[in-house]
């Protein structure tokens, strides 16, 4: 081989080394165009959103105390209303309608009323005549007898003057010895023995025990 053709031969061999050195180590070539830098993607989690708190509704609890206040009935004076006959108080309910009386004068300490007796009230025999049933007009009573209707041929329970009897007023009570009577302005009036017996009247309704 001449020095020529090995000239020749070492000059394109130092041209493909150095080429392919310029091609591995990533350069573009002379004329290449180089390609769009590759950017990683980062793909972000979407965030959460934070748990709800659910507040339970305070319970609020409130408390009632009822107080039920019994009024003690003032005592009446046994005297302003004291009759003509010895032991005997006579007195009237605020509305007129019963005519009442307390006659300890007697044997039989009695405490009774006459007045319009309401529809319901049980017939009783009547005065002068036991064998026939007739409306009362009047309610009584007695001792340890428990209370009762009666039909007074006389009546027991007005001032044997004629006079009229005071009015005892709501709320007081009017007691000699062992009897006791009231006024109520819904009940009507009451009557009662230390023995535990006695009545509630009104022109509507009544209880005896």
């Amino acid at each position: 081989m001449t020095p020529t053709v090995r000239a020749v031969l070492l000059f394109a061999t130092a041209l493909l080394v150095a080429g392919c050195g310029r091609a591995v180590d990533g350069s573009p070539q002379n004329g290449a165009v180089a390609g769009p830098a590759t950017t990683s993607a980062v793909t972000t989690a979407p965030m959460s959103p934070a748990p709800s708190v659910t507040t339970a509704p305070r319970t609020t609890t409130t408390t009632t105390t009822t107080t039920t206040t019994t009024t003690t009935p003032a005592p009446a004076d046994p005297q302003a209303f004291a009759g003509s006959a010895a032991g005997s108080y006579y007195f009237t309910t605020p509305s007129t309608k019963f005519h009442c009386a307390i006659l300890t004068g007697g044997d039989l300490p009695t405490a009774g009323c006459h007045g319009p007796m309401p529809e319901s009230a049980p017939k009783v025999p009547g005065a002068g005549a036991s064998g026939t049933a007739v409306t009362p007009n009047a309610i009584e009573v007695t001792g340890g007898r428990p209370g009762q209707f009666a039909s007074a041929g006389d009546p027991r329970f007005y001032p044997l003057d004629g006079s009229a009897a005071p009015a005892l007023s709501y709320g007081r009570e009017l007691q000699v010895n062992d009897l006791t009577c009231l006024v109520d302005e819904s009940a009507g009036v009451t009557c009662r023995s230390e023995a535990g017996h006695g009545f509630t009247l009104s022109d509507s309704v009544f209880r005896v025990w």
